[in-house]
């Protein structure tokens, strides 16, 4: 809601400020609406192609106005992009952060791998008999689909040590796997037995 009001803000900004620009040219100078629009825009963007036609005293005092409005509202712009990126980045640092922190404090859990139709099915099951459950999953697409059931995750290949230890499976009571591929289940059958 609160992005949709920035961009909102935004585009009433940029009409507001060529409507403002435009008029002011036209009042001020007399010209007309093509001349005093591409003026208009030339200025607040400060590209410098020069003046349509001589600008009076008054002229040259509004267009101070103009491109120091101009510039303002562009630093605005790149602002509010900057926020946006950053924004979302932190949110997405901090998320996985507190996975992490969650996944690490789990003792006695289960760790599946692979989020698709069975894999979802089991996590349920286990859930609603209040064990704790890690999903490893290499689709990010099925990401929400975690989100919403309520699940730790970790996004990455299962057959990933490092990933099969940060989901630990050092303290784990069991690893279901729901691969693609028979040959993935057998591999990864054989790491978490290595590594367990």
């Amino acid at each position: 809601m609160e992005r949709q009001n920035h961009v909102l803000s935004t585009i009433v900004l940029t009409v507001g400020l060529v409507f403002f620009g435009t008029g002011g040219y036209m009042y001020i100078e007399g010209w007309p609406l093509d001349d005093a629009l591409y003026m208009t825009i030339i200025t607040m963007a400060t590209v410098g192609y020069g003046e349509v036609h001589q600008v009076s005293d008054t002229g040259r005092i509004f267009t101070i106005f103009l491109i120091v409005m101009g510039v303002g509202y562009f630093m605005y712009v790149v602002g509010l992009i900057v926020q946006f990126l950053v924004e979302d980045r932190i949110r997405v640092i901090l998320g996985r952060r507190k996975l992490e922190i969650q996944i690490a404090k789990l003792k006695d859990h289960y760790i599946i791998c692979g989020y698709g139709r069975i894999g979802r099915v089991l996590a349920a099951y286990l859930t609603e008999r209040y064990l704790n459950v890690v999903v490893i999953e290499n689709d990010a697409c099925r990401q929400e689909k975690m989100d919403e059931d309520g699940v730790l995750y970790l996004i990455g290949e299962a057959t990933d040590e490092n990933l099969l230890i940060k989901a630990g499976i050092k303290k784990a009571k069991g690893l279901l796997t729901g691969v693609a591929t028979a040959a993935d289940n057998v591999f990864l059958t054989l790491i978490a037995k290595q590594l367990y």
